[in-house]
């Protein structure tokens, strides 16, 4: 048994339509217009061929769709059949959504991506068209927790529970007096210390200042694993409420190709957009890399796991 995670679909008329077709029994995935990308001819273009993983699906899987039927929401369903390709629908950009897996109706269940119920071990922010979902056990706890509305209490006792509930509203205000208190530049050098405390981290160069002299890396962060050395450049913002600029998006493109690293990250104190992450989901499909988001309270908690004492005094 599997757990599939599909990524969004940009139109929120082409989200409602998916929606739907799921309701009558059809999951249904984009990138297929033509006869020609039906992957049951095993004739795939390279344009095509990254949708090969559909056929892997089979009975008893478990798909969910990411921010449908709308921005914030998962619709999770169980397969009960394998990969077929029919007439698809009609889209605000032309036929699509030929590739279609049969669900069963009656598992369907909708949720807040952010709701309590949702393990946090259970990753549901594909950077890319898909991703699996690997900790399986941990998934059917959270449709066990959703469909009850319970909370899992297996790591924590009640009191500790509720207590992280209470905290986590003082992250977005922890966020922010990072923010206040490290302005631009000091801002990188305060997220550099930060890195330079991770296992793994071997070196940390802070790289310039402005567009023009640091080709859109503000930090270079370099991770040794196993003798292996794998690059990551980091574009970071000082932003406050919500980030719309997609800035760093291109940013981040350029430097990853200036700096032939293995893979981008793009910080922000303020909170993610429905655009901004898009934008970085697309440029993860277009490079084929890892290019991740951190964001708002993510910052804090960024911080507070690897630095404490850089936040409080202890």
């Amino acid at each position: 048994m599997a757990v599939w995670a599909f990524s969004k679909v940009d139109n929120s008329d082409n989200r409602t339509m998916v929606f739907e077709s799921i309701r009558k029994g059809k999951s249904r995935f984009g990138w297929s217009q033509k006869e020609e990308h039906n992957l049951l001819l095993k004739k795939w273009s390279e344009w095509h061929s990254k949708q090969q993983f559909l056929l892997e699906i089979k009975a008893d899987d478990w798909i969910v769709h990411i921010n449908t039927p709308k921005w914030g929401q998962c619709t999770a369903v169980k397969v009960i059949g394998p990969y077929e390709f029919d007439e698809g629908l009609q889209s605000t950009h032309g036929i699509d959504f030929r590739h279609v897996i049969p669900v069963d109706i009656e598992s369907i269940c909708v949720f807040n991506r952010r709701d309590d119920n949702v393990l946090p071990s259970v990753n549901l922010r594909p950077r890319s068209r898909y991703h699996r979902v690997y900790e399986e056990q941990d998934f059917h706890q959270t449709i066990s927790n959703l469909r009850d509305n319970k909370i899992d209490l297996s790591k924590d006792t009640k009191g500790e529970f509720y207590l992280k509930e209470k905290t986590e509203s003082y992250l977005a205000e922890i966020t922010s007096s990072i923010q206040q208190m490290n302005k631009s530049k000091d801002l990188e050098m305060y997220l550099a210390k930060v890195f330079r405390k991770i296992e793994g981290v071997v070196d940390v160069k802070e790289n310039g200042s402005g567009w023009g002299s640091d080709n859109g890396a503000d930090l270079i962060v370099t991770f040794k694993n196993l003798n292996i050395e794998n690059k990551v450049v980091v574009q970071v913002k000082s932003f406050e409420g919500s980030h719309h600029s997609l800035e760093a998006v291109s940013q981040i493109e350029n430097a990853i190709d200036v700096y032939n690293a293995n893979a981008g990250l793009i910080i922000t104190t303020a909170s993610t957009t429905e655009a901004l992450d898009t934008s970085v989901q697309n440029l993860n499909e277009k490079l084929d890399k890892q290019i991740d988001l951190m964001a708002g309270v993510d910052v804090a908690r960024f911080v507070l796991k690897y630095a404490p004492e850089m936040v409080f005094k202890v």
